[in-house]
């Protein structure tokens, strides 16, 4: 089982990096980054960054239960040059459902945490420095550690 930021943070990461588009192979998300970024090449784009932790409590003398909260956060461009505003929302609307359904479907991330929950999301519309459109997920990963 992984219990650190890092582990936890890499496999959300590599949940994002595996999802493909519609029934086919090719990837859904043309970047994913582990790190802020604000300069993208290829859409849509995915970035976890952890926020923090919420809620944890003492199980026993031996073990705790811990929270990491992660933002995950979608971004597609809308232009002229790239995505229609059809095309844009088409590939957005997409990419919402298909992480959340990732979430649903694998409430462990493959065995290796005690249980992950999507507990908010927020889609938006934003012009600066182009147009974007945006979805964030709030995702809270449940981990028990030893208590040493």
């Amino acid at each position: 089982m992984k219990t650190t930021l890092e582990d936890i943070r890499a496999l959300i990461v590599s949940k994002m990096q595996g999802l493909t588009r519609g029934t086919g192979a090719d990837l859904l998300f043309g970047e994913v980054f582990d790190y802020g970024q604000g300069k993208f090449e290829k859409y849509p784009v995915a970035v976890v960054l952890p926020t923090g932790g919420s809620s944890g409590q003492e199980i026993d003398t031996h073990r705790n239960e811990r929270t990491f909260s992660f933002m995950v956060s979608l971004y597609q461009e809308q232009s002229r040059a790239g995505a229609t505003k059809q095309e844009a929302n088409d590939i957005m609307t997409e990419a919402v459902d298909k992480v959340i359904i990732a979430f649903d479907q694998d409430k462990t991330l493959g065995g290796e945490i005690q249980r992950v929950k999507v507990v908010k999301m927020t889609f938006d519309f934003k012009v600066s420095a182009g147009t974007y459109i945006f979805a964030t997920f709030q995702v809270d990963c449940d981990v028990i550690v030893s208590n040493y």
